[in-house]
């Protein structure tokens, strides 16, 4: 054989994973934050929207408010929304840092973002997730509805989002990736909610951004 031709076999494809480091076709290093906003995802379809309407609404959010997340990560949540799980920017902590999750819901629409460390794209992360729904979900949870496409925050941050849909739901998952800090976004809600919450979603989305630059 050419010693050009085994010089260009020696040479590994752009992208490619070694096979003892896949499982079920995916990079192991990046698989754990994957599955760990997944299953945040699937609580947020799933279980958020059934909490919602079955106790009293949470704290309510207060103007400029800003809810923090482990990573360094902050979003500020739309006023008339209740906040389910999360801390205050500048508000102590038991641990010292901040929780990897917050969540707010308003009439029976839930927002939940999920951080973790990733060391890929936003549509590498948001592939993943994909992935793992369709593989862990059988087709009775959400599906994904249209391709991918891009979005930036005011802070100039780009990720990737796509539209969810079920029998009785529909929603979004954006990803992004800041400094390091894979950020998740799942937002469900009833298929006969209207578009009442469609703005409050879309500033809070935009309003995600690293610490101190979050409004």
């Amino acid at each position: 054989m050419p010693a050009l031709e085994q010089q260009r076999l020696s040479v590994a494809p752009e992208g490619w994973v070694p096979v003892e480091r896949r499982w079920l076709g995916l990079d192991r290093g990046t698989l754990r934050p994957a599955a760990v906003v997944l299953a945040v995802a699937v609580l947020m379809i799933f279980v958020v929207p059934a909490v919602d309407r079955a106790v009293p609404a949470g704290r309510p959010v207060v103007p400029g408010e800003v809810l923090a997340l482990d990573g360094g990560v902050g979003f500020a949540p739309a006023t008339g929304w209740d906040v389910v799980d999360g801390v205050r920017l500048g508000d102590p902590t038991r641990s010292g840092d901040y929780p990897s999750t917050a969540s707010v819901v308003a009439d029976a629409v839930s927002f939940g973002v999920t951080t973790a460390k990733f060391a890929g794209s936003p549509q590498q992360l948001l592939t993943q997730v994909e992935g793992l729904q369709e593989r862990t979900g059988a087709g009775r949870g959400p599906q994904v509805v249209g391709d991918p496409r891009p979005v930036r925050t005011a802070a100039g941050q780009d990720g990737v989002m796509t539209e969810t849909r079920s029998a009785t739901t529909t929603g979004l998952i954006a990803a992004f990736v800041i400094d390091g800090t894979g950020v998740e976004v799942v937002v469900s809600g009833p298929r006969d909610a209207g578009t009442g919450r469609a703005a409050d979603v879309t500033t809070m989305v935009e309003s995600i951004a690293p610490l101190g630059e979050s409004r």
